[in-house]
């Protein structure tokens, strides 16, 4: 299963409209390449009916647009790389320290790790 790049800002409403519309979302932060490389992103994990997608399309069209990429190809198991997000993300998570800190590492050179499980939900 190739990554899908999401190419928009993805933030907790996001992430809440997903999980409203009945879509199955796992979430990881990884920071486990050097920043020449690739930048610190979000890991989205989904698994989608067709009917779930609907309801997203009528309930968070905007949503919708922003995982389109993925969507569009029907029902299914998506994976998708999210190079921009919002700190909301990261503030409503569990694991809000350790992502801090792997950002830290990596703005310093350094390279992450990844994290797993990041959601709050």
């Amino acid at each position: 299963m190739a990554k899908i790049v999401m190419y928009e800002t993805f933030s907790k409403s996001d992430i809440e409209a997903l999980l409203d519309a009945g879509i199955t979302v796992n979430l990881a932060f990884d920071a486990s390449h050097g920043k020449q490389e690739k930048t610190v992103h979000l890991e989205l994990l989904i698994d989608a009916s067709n009917e779930a997608i609907q309801r997203l399309r009528s309930r968070h069209n905007g949503t919708y647009i922003k995982l389109k990429g993925a969507l569009m190809q029907g029902e299914g198991t998506y994976k998708l790389e999210c190079h921009t997000f919002d700190q909301d993300v990261v503030d409503s998570s569990p694991k809000s320290y350790e992502i801090r800190q792997n950002r830290a590492i990596v703005r310093h050179g350094d390279i992450g790790t990844i994290i797993q499980d990041i959601g709050w939900w």
